[in-house]
C-alpha cells in the first residue's frame, strides 16, 4: 500500500475543530508511519542510520563532560552522567520547539490536499524526534555503566516522565504550529529563545552551584522536564515541585491548545 493511498484511507470528514486534539492524537497509525518515514528518508543510504544522531550526542557528551567539569570544579563521575542525560532530553525539548514552529508549514501540500485532524502533523513532528531521542538513550546507559551509577527503584518513573514529555511536546507543536503559520515572525523568535534558555536551565550546570540562587533553577519549567527523567535515573532526590510543574503545564498547555485549535482550525489552511 503506498502512503498516499494510506492517508486517503485514514482520512475523515469531521470539522468539528474542538475535535482535533483527542482525533489526531488517536490516528497514532497515521503519525507514528509518517515519522518513520520521514526518519527513513532522512537517514537513506546511510550506513549507521540514526544512530549518526547517537555518536554525535556521545562525542558532545565526551569532549564537553571533560571541559566543564574541570571549569565548574565538578567530580566527573557524577557530572558526566548529569550532563548526558540532560543533553539528550534537551535535544528533543529544542528540536520539538523549532520544528513545531514549522509542523503545518512543512506539512502544507498534506493539509491541502487531505482531510486530516491537524494534530496528526504536530504529533509526527514529536514522534519523529521522541524515536531519536530514544536513539540517544545508549550514551546515557554507557555513562550509568561507565561510572557504576545504576538507577534504583525510582527508575520505573522514567517511562512516567517520557510519556509526560512526548504529551508536553504535542500541546507546544499545536500552539507553536497555529502561531508561526499565522506569523512568520515567530520561529526565528523560538530559536533564539531555546538558545539563550539552554544557558538558563541546568543542563551543563547542576542546580546546586547556585547556593542562594537556586531560585533561578526552581522556577524553570524546561528544568522541572528534564528533571522528572534525569532524577530517577541518577537516584537524585525528585522533588514533588517537579511533577507538579509538568502536570501544571500538561493541563495548561492543552487547554490553551485546545483553544486556538477551536479559534482558528479552519483558517490554518488559509494561512499557508
Amino acid at each position: 500500500m503506498s502512503l498516499t493511498f494510506f492517508l486517503y484511507s485514514e482520512s475523515n470528514n469531521d470539522h468539528n475543530p474542538g475535535s482535533d486534539i483527542r482525533i489526531g492524537i488517536s490516528k497514532w497509525r497515521i503519525w507514528g508511519t509518517l515519522g518513520w518515514h520521514d526518519i527513513r528518508q532522512r537517514y537513506r543510504r546511510s550506513v549507521l542510520g540514526p544512530f549518526w544522531f547517537t555518536l554525535s550526542t556521545a562525542i558532545m557528551v565526551a569532549v564537553l563532560g571533560a571541559l566543564y567539569s574541570v571549569l565548574l570544579k565538578q567530580k566527573i563521575t557524577d557530572y558526566l552522567p548529569f550532563l548526558a542525560v540532560g543533553l539528550v532530553i534537551w535535544q528533543y525539548i529544542a528540536c520539538v520547539a523549532n520544528e513545531g514552529c514549522n509542523a503545518y508549514t512543512t506539512s502544507s501540500h498534506l493539509i491541502k490536499q487531505i482531510r486530516l485532524p491537524l494534530t496528526v502533523h504536530v504529533c509526527r513532528t514529536v514522534w519523529r524526534n521522541f524515536v531519536i531521542l530514544l536513539h540517544s538513550f545508549p550514551v546515557v546507559v554507557l555513562m550509568l555503566m561507565a561510572f557504576g551509577k545504576w538507577p534504583g527503584i525510582e527508575i520505573f518513573l522514567v517511562p512516567v516522565g517520557m510519556f509526560l514529555l512526548f504529551l508536553n511536546g504535542i500541546w507546544a507543536g499545536v500552539v507553536l504550529g497555529i502561531l508561526c503559520a499565522r506569523y512568520r515572525d515567530i520561529p526565528p523568535i523560538i530559536t533564539n529563545f531555546i538558545q539563550v534558555a539552554f544557558f538558563f536551565t541546568p543542563v551543563m550546570w547542576m542546580p546546586e552551584i547556585l547556593e542562594d540562587r537556586g531560585w533561578v533553577a526552581n522556577y524553570n519549567p524546561l528544568y522541572h522536564l528534564i528533571e522528572i527523567v534525569r532524577a530517577p535515573l541518577l537516584n537524585r532526590p525528585l522533588q514533588a515541585e517537579s511533577w507538579v510543574w509538568t502536570l501544571g503545564l500538561l493541563i495548561t498547555g492543552f487547554a490553551l491548545a485546545q483553544y486556538l485549535m477551536c479559534r482558528t482550525r479552519n483558517r490554518v489552511p488559509y494561512w499557508l
